[in-house]
């Protein structure tokens, strides 16, 4: 089965019972200068945006995700 970034991110925050919301802070405080919004995270959840390296990695640092087990399902 081929899984999405987008199906990627729903799936850590859903198993880890994260919010967006939580998230979202979380990876402004380890990268101020993303300044990721709930518009911007919902466009990545939604395909509709793509995901840069730094916010990847912002992302995977908010949950604790190695990047290369995040990417070995994308």
């Amino acid at each position: 089965m081929n899984f999405t970034i987008a199906d990627t991110i729903k799936e850590i925050l859903s198993n880890q019972g994260r919010t967006q919301a939580w998230v979202i802070k979380k990876m402004n405080d380890i990268n101020p200068e993303l300044n990721m919004d709930k518009n911007k995270f919902s466009a990545i959840t939604n395909q509709k945006r793509k995901m840069s390296g730094d916010e990847l990695l912002a992302f995977c640092m908010a949950l604790e995700v190695n990047p290369d087990n995040f990417m070995k399902r994308n």
